[in-house]
């Protein structure tokens, strides 16, 4: 991904340390941990984390990173959206990114550049050839200063790159891309009388931004993707397009047809578009929502008759066909393996049917693997009932203090219902873990004794056990 791609040199290594400390806050960390995983002297290590707190104090003054006498590192008010705020600091001085900037947004000319950058002609260069190198491993190039490829997956990697990049933090586009976003979203909000949530407004921003940056520079979908109704709304963005970029109808058609089948599936309304026009993208999403469904009834002997979760999962399928966003959402090992903790059955069943369809060269990237997962796994976790997926885990809860007591710990794990919990009154034969504040002998099952109140390890020791039992259960 283009966004994990375009920090070089120190600012790449000061990027990991700050987002490693940040993750790790609140367990204990070392310089010479850091130096081990980033295969760098404890030296530069400290020399990073010195620079880092020039750069963290001209965003927030009470954030400081510490490093004490025996090592240890330690922070103070570092939180995500300061890791995110250096990030783009970083970005604005790396040349690597100034120049895929530049090209995108205005076809700047790198003989141009060099002058814009205040860097040598070398230097420069040296920095174009890279960035051409990872534009190829894309399958885009830069020819004659203009960004060409297949236009969606141009426009799928940018748009990925941006909002990956800044989204929350800022608005990264010249003020009349921005000025043009912000009348598009008015406009379409009026007419479609939708109330757009704001997160998914502010990637509806970036999407437009992308989107009319590559109308303005003349570079068109060709193919018509959608039929949609013709309204006011469309008829004030056909005359939008044409003040900015002259181009004929039928390329409009399209482009307006890209735009609405984009909201179609973001903001989850049918009002957008009538019919998909697209026949062999549309049999191939049919095809793959018909190969999931089967895999699931021969894995779980539970037929999905849910009109809903199909329709849901051919949306899935024609977005990812079309789109191929990638993003870094619960990319991270510890997040992953959470899911994979709490839904085993449902994660395999995923993981076994990405095997199935890898074997025709389905995915590109791990990346967009990884965004298809979770579409996946949220779908089935919410919509079907776990008690026909994942094995059940009986727990007995029985607290001296008596059964409101009780059906307060019990209200407290509703939150882990997709592990399919079944709770008990009584232990039973089909107990697994009982959970009291007395402890008992000769139990067949496991036991946990909590203090009173339980205490934030009492939950952690939970949370693990059942984790461990959960795997147990779907091994047998």
């Amino acid at each position: 991904m283009l966004s994990e791609e375009l920090l070089i040199d120190r600012y790449r290594y000061e990027w990991v340390i700050l987002k490693y400390i940040e993750n790790y806050k609140n367990h204990y960390c070392t310089v010479s941990e850091l130096s081990t995983i980033l295969a760098i002297s404890s030296y530069k290590v400290e020399t990073y984390i010195d620079e880092l707190n020039t750069y963290l104090s001209l965003i927030s003054k009470d954030t400081e990173i510490y490093i004490k006498k025996s090592g240890e590192i330690t922070c103070a008010n570092l939180d995500y959206v300061t890791v995110k705020k250096i990030r783009i600091k970083f970005m604005r001085i790396c040349e690597l990114f100034n120049i895929l900037d530049n090209f995108f947004i205005n076809e700047i000319p790198m003989k141009k550049q060099v002058s814009l950058l205040h860097s040598s002609q070398t230097s420069s260069y040296v920095k174009f050839r890279h960035l051409k190198s990872l534009l190829n491993e894309e399958n885009i190039l830069i020819k004659k200063s203009r960004i060409i490829g297949n236009e969606l997956s141009v426009r799928s990697i940018f748009f990925s790159t941006y909002y990956e990049l800044f989204n929350g933090i800022e608005n990264p586009f010249p003020k009349e891309i921005r000025q043009m976003t912000d009348r598009i979203i008015k406009q379409f909000s009026s007419q479609y009388i939708v109330t757009i949530p704001r997160t998914k407004e502010i990637k509806l921003a970036i999407f437009i931004s992308v989107w009319f940056i590559r109308i303005k520079n003349k570079h068109f979908i060709q193919e018509t993707y959608v039929d949609y109704v013709k309204n006011d709304f469309t008829k004030w963005l056909k005359k939008a397009i044409n003040s900015d970029s002259s181009i004929d109808d039928e390329q409009i058609e399209n482009e307006i047809g890209y735009f609405l089948m984009f909201c179609h599936f973001e903001i989850d309304n049918e009002q957008f578009v009538t019919k998909f026009m697209t026949f062999d993208l549309y049999q191939e999403a049919v095809k793959l929502t018909q190969k999931f469904i089967s895999m699931f009834f021969d894995t779980f002997s539970y037929e999905i008759r849910d009109d809903f979760i199909e329709k849901e999962l051919t949306n899935i399928h024609i977005k990812w066909l079309v789109y191929r966003f990638k993003n870094q959402s619960f990319i991270i090992k510890g997040k992953f393996n959470y899911f994979q903790e709490t839904n085993p059955a449902i994660d395999k069943f995923i993981q076994d049917f990405f095997r199935e369809i890898e074997k025709s060269t389905f995915f590109q990237s791990n990346s967009e693997k990884n965004k298809l997962y979770y579409d996946y796994l949220f779908l089935l976790v919410t919509q079907l009932p776990m008690e026909e997926i994942e094995t059940p885990l009986n727990i007995c809860i029985d607290f001296s203090h008596g059964n409101n007591y009780n059906s307060y710990i019990k209200m407290m794990l509703q939150s882990l219902q997709s592990m399919n919990l079944i709770f008990e009154a009584k232990i039973s034969n089909n107990t697994k873990l009982f959970l009291s504040d007395c402890a008992m002998d000769k139990l067949n099952c496991e036991q946990l004794i909590w203090k009173k109140p339980p205490t934030s390890n009492d939950w952690k020791e939970l949370g693990e056990l059942l984790v461990q039992l959960k795997e147990a259960a779907f091994e047998r």
